[in-house]
């Protein structure tokens, strides 16, 4: 082999190891084909949010959502992004931590049957409703207010189709909802005399059902408490959600 043929092999195999380098470094990015994402009808997330206002309009402590909830307690929540698409409409909603969004209410869109389309491949989610108790900016929640807002929201489930599954139950308890990982989520309860207590937050369930895992859960046992006893959350940016405690 003569010098000429060793100089083109050498640079034939440089660039061979250059090539599988750059493949090598090159970033896996997975992108959800439309055609695979789950999705879920306008029109029927326009229905079922028209149909929920009405229990909640008279409750003013509680709130409704659209929620979108995991078919499996271990799939992931976090990074959720949900469309609306249709044929002249395309926006982004807004998705929280919990699953739940703000449906905009878009004569346009249910006239054109748009879809709402998530950033997760098909059958591994749920798009459903979800009442929850309504946060306040300070952070303060006195207990007979909290008491008051379980009562509402059980009764607005009960009025909306939910009488049979909470045949004999009562509201016995609050939940403030956490992150999986914040480890110092806490709710500090105020007595009339002065004297506080802090109550940790545990790995639990935020909601009624199991579909959505373990997150950080301080539950208020509403009769183990003075009725005139404040709570104050902490720290108040980590809140996530508000639920109830039925027993």
């Amino acid at each position: 082999m003569n010098r000429r043929t060793l100089l083109i092999v050498a640079a034939l195999l440089f660039a061979g190891a250059a090539r599988a380098e750059q493949e090598q470094e090159m970033p896996v990015v997975q992108v959800v084909a439309p055609a695979d994402a789950e999705w879920h009808s306008y029109r029927h997330a326009y229905k079922a949010a028209s149909f929920f206002a009405p229990y909640v309009a008279k409750r003013p402590l509680i709130q409704a959502h659209m929620q979108i909830r995991p078919l499996d307690p271990d799939t992931p929540m976090d990074g959720l992004r949900l469309q609306l698409q249709g044929e002249s409409t395309n926006m982004e909603i807004a998705v929280d931590a919990l699953g739940r969004a703000t449906l905009p209410m878009l004569k346009q869109a249910f006239d054109e049957d748009a879809v709402l389309r998530l950033n997760r491949r098909k059958g591994h989610y749920q798009f459903s409703g979800r009442y929850s108790i309504r946060m306040r900016d300070d952070g303060v929640y006195p207990l007979a207010m909290l008491r008051e807002a379980c009562e509402q929201l059980i009764s607005a489930q009960r009025a909306s189709g939910y009488r049979l599954r909470l045949l004999g139950k009562d509201c016995k308890g609050i939940k403030f909802i956490y992150a999986p990982g914040d480890t110092a989520a806490a709710v500090e309860l105020r007595r009339d005399d002065g004297t506080t207590q802090r109550i940790a937050a545990q790995p639990g369930l935020p909601f009624e059902n199991r579909s959505m895992g373990l997150y950080q859960v301080a539950t208020v046992r509403l009769d183990d408490w003075p009725a005139q006893a404040q709570l104050r959350v902490v720290p108040l940016p980590g809140l996530l959600g508000i639920g109830t405690v039925y027993e």
